[in-house]
């Protein structure tokens, strides 16, 4: 559980350098971070442990787009920021995980589609206010849909990820060899690039801290 929660406070740290591919690789520690937690029997409680580093990353997600887009782009994070946040608070408050559907996570899915554009589409495609409207339509009919399998019907519940690698393991390794074999070169993988992330952001910090002192 510690492993697990020290790779999903740092990794998110790289959004800071890096908003597209920071995000995404905060997102893939999301998305691990349940297989992990069932290997080592810690997973009983996953939905309440999972939402805090989520939000944790959000806010940072959030602060970061705050600063790289002004105008509709900034007023639209903001407010889709605001009802996820509000629906994790129902969430924690009630324990009713039917809530995170009133309040889907639409933000998390525009933030990543602006990133996209920041990085490969700001000189050739333009973002008049009909096409974020579009955007945000789309993404947040699929975000939806997600949310009432994931949360309202909860028909994902029963699907473990760890059953899936475990199946690619027997295909690649055969049955003789344990599962953590295959598994233990992508957590020191993630615990490197983690560690390596941040001391690149610290070095920045600090470069930039010099050059500004008389």
């Amino acid at each position: 559980m510690l492993i697990v929660l020290v790779v999903r406070l740092l990794v998110p740290l790289s959004i800071f350098r890096w908003p597209l591919w920071g995000a995404i690789a905060s997102l893939l520690a999301d998305a691990l971070d349940v297989v992990f937690l069932t290997l080592v029997g810690g997973s009983h409680h996953y939905h309440s442990f999972d939402k805090y580093p989520d939000t944790y990353y959000f806010a940072i997600e959030a602060f970061v787009a705050y600063r790289l887009w002004p105008g509709t782009p900034r007023k639209i994070i903001s407010v889709l920021f605001a009802i996820r946040f509000t629906g994790f608070l129902l969430f924690e408050i009630t324990g009713i995980r039917k809530m995170l559907f009133f309040f889907p996570n639409i933000f998390e899915s525009f933030y990543l589609f602006m990133a996209i554009w920041d990085r490969f589409g700001r000189d050739w495609y333009r973002l008049t206010p009909r096409w974020l409207a579009f955007w945000l339509l789309l993404l947040g009919s699929l975000r939806l849909v997600q949310e009432y399998f994931l949360h309202w019907r909860q028909s994902l519940d029963n699907v473990v990820a760890l059953e899936v690698i475990k199946d690619i393991a027997r295909f690649a390794f055969g049955d003789g060899l344990p599962l953590t074999v295959p598994l233990l070169p992508l957590a020191v993988l993630a615990a490197v690039m983690a560690v390596r992330l941040v001391r690149r952001q610290f070095d920045s910090l600090r470069a930039r801290a010099l050059s500004s002192s008389p």
